[in-house]
């Protein structure tokens, strides 16, 4: 799929780093062989384009940026092609996750050992063309010494195989009179030998770009050396043959406390003698930040409420390791003040969870005044110099911040002398910008001063400028003549790394590379305020996020598309307030509403995107502006209504079937809920003038009061036995409906009378709570962010109440029980899943919870006409195996009850029900 529409061009414009650029075009590539098609047409053109391969996306240097073609290799060449288990051997495409790929090796007790936190997304290719290492580098190295052989296509396409042989074979191949043959005669006549050095650093991260090193090797010529690490400048990766290593049997985590960063590097040096497979640190304010992660209670017991640093140094082996040397050393320090283990596998991986977290959660930190918001950014973050050096090296580097006067955080490989750093900057601000190059000068000098390079983990991108300072000229000509062999017209990935012999153009400047902050400004300040989610992403791209189980985001999960991810889509508002703040463009409007309707607004990104990105937010404030000037469909009016309606219904059973018949497909719905009896019938209702206040007062929606009445009827009495007076609220509309489709005037209405509704039962002495989730987390999500004097805090939820007497609850029960968490719920509040596993197991239940994705439901998501296929998909993505299973299956979301009844039948209960 060849696409150049300006929705597909935007999306691509931007990965994880602080560049824009868009391209003229996107391949989306099914096969190498459509990649061959379009490398030939491209080199026989008189006027040829950049070509780039795409990943991830996940580089923070704008490898994958061009203003020619980028060439996805990820939604459709993803698969892993064969594995030898025997022979620690696989072949995949260049497209496949590399976590993905492990999940699918560990039942055989193998992994592609590179590991970055970025490996839920980052794919092999990408990895491979980064040369990209991470946690267990100390031990594992880089990509390079995982990779056996490369099928590529070069840049006229021609297939090409880059693989060790002997000089004598090699001189063979270049025998052949097709570009291939050439390419390895121009490989066998470099001015390189075996053992050359070609002063590269010394260093343990080695050094990004052509392995000239590596090269020439024990009578073999191996040009893997090269292109491991070339940033696609060479060739384009169509199949990797790659290294597989035994996953270790035994795993122990340490974690030790700091009063101090410097403190704990220090350590890091001493501790590298006690062998340890990795170790990591964060600085005071990472910590701090980690605190924020879901996965941090685990990190929690051990660091406490400890605000220095601490040092994450984990052991490995196939027999248990023996950490007493490791806590003697700690001890002959003094350094560390507390240092535990952590040994169940789910705490160390939570722990490094937090690890992986914290680029992310940076990035939420804002600095500054009213006018700008300055977020920790990424262009000098990545820094290598020798472990023993680190310690003064990251004094100098905090010198030069401090004098810039920037706010940063520091964490990164302490085993290895690689830190990350991210000074806190606004682009937007030409101030600011200037300081991307001011202090980029000022690190290379401090880097260069202690021995080491500014590129240490995520390769060169639009960085190579100041390569001088780091090679000899005479290894910066043998570099350029790998790229004139491999790509004599420059037309792969242009203007990084090297250019070939005979173009007229330098490498690429740092500033000569437009910035998001350059689109970002033409869009006036109170804007971007009112749209600060889409400003707020960096691209991290943990909304690619492989797993269907993870929560965000359904509508990415199912179509592979990352223009329906939340990164995606926050691009396209900013495109779309960049396009509107120069007079408008109507297609392009037309094209983000058709993205946004495939939005199911479960919110799940606003609790699992590490900086927030709200898309259900702002897929409200857009719709709300989209429709200023149109018509809007007879749906929305209708379906504005439908929660009145359905409880009108409940009293009038003609209208109720109205809806579900012809009414309904008129439309646009299918399978509408039936209401099921009133609630007001079982239970005593409210009465803020009553003497006497009940203890809590159930808030009654158009769920709990009409379509599932069973589950607060069960609430209630749930309560009651557990000794709580208990009445139900009047019904009050939620408006949900009306934030989904950005009708923001009647939403402002309803949550003005929810309000009113909560503050009476609170004046009244009781405590408002929450059954249903769809509408409970509106109290915490989307009624504060319309109103922020909203009493978010007063409404309690369902589960935390009961939790409150859980000592109280008896031993009913028994058996397996499975609980399927609703996704809003597990995004937003994970809190609530883990407090009712703890009543159910209270009443004797052996809990499950497996993870799950969304259902495909979703509100009224699920009984649009047009989204029949996406719910299905979804359905079928993460829920169909887990619902149908043994025992109770219970869910607390009436929508998921819903869709498994109509997706498979199969009745789930509430685990108010077991109770």
């Amino acid at each position: 799929m060849h696409s150049s529409d300006p929705i597909t061009r935007t999306v691509y414009a931007t990965d994880n780093s602080i560049y824009q650029i868009e391209p003229e075009s996107v391949l989306v590539a099914s096969s190498a062989d459509e990649i061959a098609t379009l490398l030939a047409e491209n080199h026989k053109s008189a006027r040829p384009k950049p070509v780039v391969a795409r990943g991830g996306g996940t580089g923070t240097n704008g490898q994958s940026l061009t203003d020619g073609v980028v060439v996805d290799l990820k939604r459709q060449m993803n698969r892993v092609l064969s594995v030898d288990a025997q022979a620690r051997v696989a072949v995949v495409e260049p497209g496949v996750v590399t976590a993905e790929l492990n999940a699918q090796l560990a039942p055989l007790g193998l992994h592609w050992a590179p590991h970055t936190s970025t490996l839920n997304r980052a794919t092999v290719g990408g990895m491979i063309s980064t040369d990209a290492a991470g946690k267990g580098s100390l031990v594992y190295g880089r990509a390079h010494r995982h990779v056996l052989a490369l099928d590529v296509l070069l840049a006229d396409g021609t297939p090409w195989r880059a693989e060790p042989v002997t000089i004598a074979e090699g001189e063979a191949r270049a025998q052949s009179c097709d570009s291939g043959g050439q390419l390895w005669r121009r490989l066998l006549d470099l001015p390189v030998e075996a053992g050359d050095e070609f002063g590269f650093p010394e260093l343990a991260r080695g050094f990004s770009g052509y392995g000239l090193d590596r090269l020439r090797h024990d009578d073999m010529i191996d040009p893997v050396a090269l292109l491991a690490g070339a940033e696609g400048t060479l060739a384009v990766i169509t199949a990797a043959t790659i290294r597989l290593t035994p996953l270790p049997l035994h795993t122990l985590l340490v974690v030790a406390s700091y009063p101090s960063f410097q403190e704990a590097l220090a350590d890091a040096v001493d501790l590298r003698a006690t062998a340890p497979t990795a170790i990591e640190t964060f600085d005071e304010r990472t910590l701090e930040q980690g605190r924020s992660s879901p996965a941090w209670p685990a990190l929690g017991t051990v660091v406490g409420e400890h605000r220095g640093s601490v040092l994450l140094l984990e052991y490995t082996g196939d027999e248990e390791p023996d950490l007493g040397p490791v806590f003697d050393a700690l001890r002959a320090t003094g350094r560390s003040t507390n240092s535990e283990v952590l040994a169940d596998p789910a705490d160390r991986t939570d722990a490094w969870k937090v690890r992986a977290d914290a680029v992310g959660l940076l990035a939420k930190v804002e600095v500054g005044g009213p006018e700008r918001s300055a977020r920790p950014t990424a262009f000098v973050e990545d820094c290598a110099v020798p472990v023993a050096s680190m310690g003064e090296f990251i004094a100098d580097f905090r010198s030069v911040l401090d004098s810039f006067g920037v706010e940063y955080a520091m964490f990164g490989h302490a085993d290895v002398g690689c830190v990350h750093v991210r000074p806190a900057l606004d682009t937007t601000d030409p101030g600011h910008e200037r300081m991307v190059r001011e202090i980029t000068q000022e690190v290379v000098r401090v880097v260069a001063r202690h021995g080491g390079v500014l590129w240490g983990e995520h390769g060169r991108g639009f960085r190579g400028e100041s390569v001088r300072t780091f090679l000899t000229p005479a290894t910066i000509e043998i570099m350029r003549q790998v790229k004139t062999a491999f790509d004599p017209r420059d037309l792969l990935n242009p203007g990084k790394l090297y250019r070939p012999f005979g173009a007229d153009e330098p490498i690429l400047a740092l500033d000569s590379v437009p910035l998001r902050g350059h689109a970002n400004r033409s869009v006036p300040v109170e804007v971007r305020r009112q749209f600060a989610p889409a400003f707020a992403c960096n691209g991290n791209g943990l909304c690619h996020h492989y797993d269907g189980a993870e929560v965000m985001c359904p509508s990415f999960k199912a179509s592979g598309d990352p223009a329906l991810s939340p990164k995606g889509r926050a691009d396209l508002v900013r495109e779309w307030l960049r396009r509107r703040a120069e007079g408008g463009d109507p297609e392009f409007e037309d094209g983000l509403a058709a993205n946004l309707d495939q939005c199911l607004s479960c919110s799940a990104c606003s609790g699992r995107c590490p900086v927030e990105v709200d898309i259900s937010e702002l897929k409200s404030r857009f719709l709300d502006a989209y429709y200023q000037g149109r018509r809007r469909p007879v749906s929305h009016v209708m379906l504005s209504r439908f929660e009145q309606l359905a409880v009108l219904g409940s009293r009038a059973p003609a209208l109720a079937r109205l809806g579900r018949g012809p009414a309904g497909r008129l439309l646009g719905l299918v399978d509408l809920p039936a209401p099921k009896g009133r609630t007001e019938d079982r239970l005593p209702a409210f009465d803020p003038a009553s003497a006497r206040s009940p203890d809590l007062v159930l808030l009654a929606d158009v769920f709990t009061s009409v379509l599932d009445p069973d589950t607060l009827a069960r609430s209630a009495d749930v309560l009651t036995g557990l000794g709580y007076v208990v009445a139900r609220s009047p019904f009050v509309a939620s408006g949900k409906f009306d934030h989904v489709k950005g009708r923001r005037t009647p939403f402002g209405r309803a949550v003005a009378a929810q309000a009113a509704l909560v503050w009476s039962i609170v004046e009244a002495g009781a405590v408002p709570v929450g059954v249903e989730p769809a509408t409970a987390l509106l109290h915490q999500h989307e009624y504060p962010a319309m109103d922020a004097h909203y009493p978010q805090e007063c409404v309690r939820p369902l589960v935390d109440v009961l939790v409150d007497r859980v000592d109280r609850i008896e031993t009913s029960g028994s058996g397996p029980v499975t609980l399927l968490g609703h996704c809003t719920e597990r995004a937003t509040r994970p809190s609530s899943l883990a407090g009712w596993r703890q009543v159910l197991e209270a009443a004797g239940y052996d809990v499950a919870t497996p993870a799950v994705g969304c259902c495909g439901m979703a509100g009224i998501f699920g009984h649009e006409t047009a989204n029949q296929t996406l719910s299905r998909q979804l359905w079928d993505l993460s829920w169909a195996e887990p619902a149908s299973g043994p025992g109770p299956v219970v869910t607390t979301g009436y929508s998921c009850r819903s869709q498994a009844d109509r997706m498979a039948g199969i009745e789930l209960g509430h685990p108010i029900d077991l109770l």
